[in-house]
C-alpha cells in the first residue's frame, strides 16, 4: 500500500505505508508505475522508511519490480531502517537492487539527478561585449573562450544538462554568429535564440538589450515562461546544486531566488553585495561597496530563479539590467527576494586576471566536477586530441596542451601553462605561468613569462583586473600556419579523447 507520491521533475517518489513488505505489494507498485508512465515520468524512487520488516517474497517483489521496469524507467529505493537493511543484505538478490541510504543520496546519483529538472527552462546570458576581458574577447565572445579544452559555455551547458535541463535560451549579441555556429538543437537539447543586434551588409553589429529587458522581450513576444525558470551567465563555471536551488525557491515561495557566495572582505568592492535577514530574505543590495560600507560579504553570482510573474515589473525603458534595475524595483514593490548561500564552487571570468586564475585552479584540480578535456600524459600534464609533445621537451606541470598543439624538443613549459589549440612552442623557447592562445607560435629563443599571448597582442595577466592595460605584440610571437605542419621526429602518441563539444 502506498500512502502518497511526490514528483521531483521527471521522478516520482512513492512511499510504501505497509509495515511489512510482501509479494502482495508488487501489484501496488506496478499500478503506481503505470500511473507514473501516463504522467510522463521517467524514474521512480521508492521510500522504504515506513517498512519495519521485509519478507523474502517482498524482497523478491522489489527485485522483480526493478528488473521488469521499462528500459526508459529508472527505479531505485531509499530510506530503509537498520533492521530492513540487514534483511536486504542477507539476500544475494539484493545486489541487483539500486538501494540508497537517504533520499538525498538517491537524488544525487547521476541516473536520478539527470531527471530532476527536465522541463525547466534556462536562460544563459551571452550578449555582452566582454569589455573587461579585452583583448581576449575582441575576436571571440567571452562565453566561447576556451577553458581547458572546452568553451566556458560548454561547461555551463554540461552542468545544467546533468540535472535534466534540456531547454535553453541564449541571447547572442557580440559576435553572435559564432554562437549559432557552435550550438545546435538536437533530440536531447533545444536552443532558442534571441539575437541582440543586426546585420549591416555582411557585418554583424551587436546591440545588447540589457539582461532584464531580454527577459521582458522573451515573455512579451514569445510567452517563453509559464513556470519558474533559471538565469545563468555564460561566462562563469559553477557546480551549484541547481535542483537544491530550485527546491529552496519553491519551498520559500520567493519571487526571485539568488545564488550567492561569501567573498573575502577586501574583494567586496568588485561585486553586488547582499544584505539579508537571518531567514535569507533579502533587504537590500549595495553595488560594489567599499569594504567599510559593506553590510556583509555575500556576493551575487548572477545565478537566479525567477517566477514569471515578476517580469511585469521590468520597465519598458531600454537597457534594463537585472541587478541594477529589476531587483531594486522588486524590493521597492515589496516582492519576496531570497538568497541561496549553500556552499558551491563559482569561477567568475570577469577579466584576464580571473581567467588565468580559473585556469590555474582547474589545472590543479581545485574546481569540483571539472577536469581538463584531455589525457594525462605526464605528471600534471594533460594533452588534448592530436597534441604532439616531444619526449625531449621539458614540462613542469600543471600544464594543458590543446588540440593539435605542438611542443618541440628543447622547449620548456613551467606551469601553470596552457597551450591553445594549434599553438606551437618551438625549441629553446620558455613558457612560464602563461597562456598561449590558439594558432600562436612561440619562436625559438623566446621567453614568455606571466603573459597571455596571441600573435598580435600580449598582456601581463597579473595586472589585468578590469583596468585598461597596454596589449602590444610580444617579440618572438607570431601566427602558427595552419598548413605545412610537420610532425615531430619522435612525437608523443596522438591523444584521442572521446566526446567533447556541446
Amino acid at each position: 500500500m502506498l500512502t502518497n507520491s511526490e514528483d521531483v521533475g521527471m521522478i516520482s517518489i512513492l512511499k510504501i505505508a505497509a509495515a511489512r513488505l510482501t509479494s502482495a505489494d508488487y501489484a501496488t507498485l506496478k499500478a503506481a508505475e503505470a500511473q507514473c508512465a501516463v504522467r510522463g515520468r521517467s524514474a521512480i524512487l521508492v521510500d522504504l522508511s515506513a517498512v519495519r520488516r521485509i519478507a523474502r517474497s517482498g524482497l523478491a517483489a522489489l527485485v522483480e519490480f526493478q528488473s521488469e521496469a521499462p528500459h526508459q524507467m529508472a527505479v531505485g529505493f531509499f530510506g530503509a531502517g537498520e533492521r530492513v537493511q540487514k534483511e536486504i543484505s542477507k539476500c544475494s538478490l539484493a545486489k541487483l537492487l539500486r538501494v540508497f541510504k537517504t533520499r538525498k543520496d538517491a537524488l544525487a546519483a547521476p541516473v536520478f539527478r539527470a531527471r530532476q529538472l527536465t522541463g525547466v527552462k534556462a536562460v544563459i546570458l551571452v550578449a555582452g561585449q566582454g569589455a573587461r576581458m579585452a583583448p581576449l574577447s575582441q575576436d571571440t565572445p567571452k562565453p566561447l573562450l576556451d577553458f581547458l579544452g572546452r568553451p566556458i559555455l560548454d561547461h555551463v551547458l554540461r552542468h545544467l544538462s546533468g540535472f535534466g535541463i534540456r531547454d535553453f535560451i541564449l541571447n547572442p549579441g557580440h559576435l553572435a554568429p559564432q554562437f549559432h555556429a557552435h550550438v545546435r538543437s538536437s533530440p536531447l537539447r533545444s536552443f532558442q535564440f534571441l539575437n541582440e543586434g543586426e546585420w549591416y551588409g555582411d557585418q554583424w553589429q551587436g546591440a545588447p538589450l540589457g539582461s532584464a529587458s531580454t527577459l521582458r522581450h522573451l515573455q512579451r513576444n514569445t510567452r517563453a515562461f509559464d513556470e519558474d525558470f533559471l538565469v545563468f551567465c555564460g561566462d562563469a563555471v559553477t557546480n551549484v546544486d541547481v535542483a537544491a536551488l530550485l527546491a529552496q525557491h519553491r519551498a520559500s515561495g520567493a519571487d526571485v531566488t539568488m545564488a550567492a557566495q561569501h567573498v573575502p572582505p577586501a574583494r567586496v568592492q568588485q561585486y553586488g553585495i547582499i544584505d539579508a535577514e537571518r531567514s535569507g530574505r533579502i533587504r537590500r543590495f549595495i553595488e560594489k561597496p567599499a569594504p567599510k560600507d559593506a553590510p556583509s560579504c555575500l556576493a551575487s553570482t548572477g545565478i537566479y530563479v525567477f517566477a514569471p510573474r515578476v517580469l511585469k515589473h521590468v520597465s519598458a525603458q531600454p537597457e534594463q539590467d537585472i541587478a541594477q534595475h529589476l531587483l531594486p524595483r522588486l524590493l521597492a514593490a515589496g516582492q519576496h527576494l531570497q538568497v541561496y548561500d549553500a556552499p558551491f564552487s563559482w569561477i567568475d571570468m570577469g577579466n584576464p586576471q580571473d581567467y588565468f586564475s580559473g585556469l590555474s585552479r582547474g589545472l590543479r584540480g581545485l574546481i569540483p566536477d571539472l577536469m581538463p578535456n584531455g589525457q594525462l600524459i605526464r605528471r600534471h600534464v594533460w594533452a588534448a586530441d592530436g597534441a604532439q609533445v616531444s619526449p625531449r621537451a621539458v614540462i613542469v606541470g600543471p600544464a594543458f596542451i590543446g588540440a593539435d598543439a605542438v611542443v618541440e624538443a628543447g622547449a620548456k613549459l613551467e606551469g601553470p601553462v596552457v597551450l591553445g589549440a594549434g599553438a606551437r612552442a618551438c625549441g629553446r623557447s620558455l613558457v612560464r605561468r602563461s597562456v598561449v592562445c590558439a594558432q600562436t607560435r612561440i619562436k625559438p629563443g623566446t621567453w614568455v613569462d606571466d603573459m597571455i599571448v596571441a600573435p598580435d597582442w600580449a598582456v601581463d595577466h597579473r595586472y589585468m583586473d578590469s583596468h585598461a592595460q597596454p596589449h602590444t605584440p610580444l617579440g618572438g610571437v607570431e601566427v602558427e600556419p595552419l598548413q605545412d605542419r610537420e610532425p615531430l621526429i619522435q612525437p608523443q602518441p596522438t591523444v584521442r579523447q572521446a566526446g567533447g563539444g556541446v
